[in-house]
């Protein structure tokens, strides 16, 4: 093969890696499994709070403050076709513990969830929650018990 030959599919291999690089990029084919796609902070579950997440509005809440000793009834209104929630610690794994909410009218979810027990004795809670296969992450706090 000649030189030039070589520079010119190498320089089409760059272009065409650069061109996915790019649209990877814009639609999250390189987004790690493990990594969400939004954070939001929420401090106060039991008020609720408002999030933007793929163009749709949702309020997240819980009916009553979070407590390790008591279900958590987890309430989040917006649209989607699918919704499943697991809690975690901040920086440890808690083992599994997915939740599917249900919904009547895919625009009013609900489920019975539970905190896993801590023997740490911390209050600082990750929600990790799936829309429609893309995740946000949510950090909270419950009461002292």
């Amino acid at each position: 093969m000649k030189a030039w030959m070589i520079k010119t599919i190498i320089g089409h291999l760059m272009v065409l890696a650069l061109i996915l690089a790019v649209l990877g990029n814009k639609f999250g084919w390189f987004t790690p499994d493990n990594e969400p796609e939004a954070r939001l902070n929420c401090p106060v579950f039991s008020e609720g709070c408002i999030f933007n997440f793929e163009e749709q509005s949702y309020k997240i809440k819980s009916r009553e403050p979070l407590n390790a000793n008591k279900p958590v009834q987890l309430q989040i209104e917006g649209k989607a076709k699918q919704i499943h929630a697991s809690w975690q610690m901040q920086g440890m794994e808690m083992g599994p513990n997915r939740y599917r909410l249900l919904s009547n009218n895919q625009q009013d979810w609900h489920a019975q969830t539970a905190l896993p027990i801590c023997t740490n004795k911390r209050q600082d809670w990750l929600l990790k929650l799936e829309i429609d296969g893309h995740r946000i992450d949510i950090s909270t706090v419950s009461e002292k018990n």
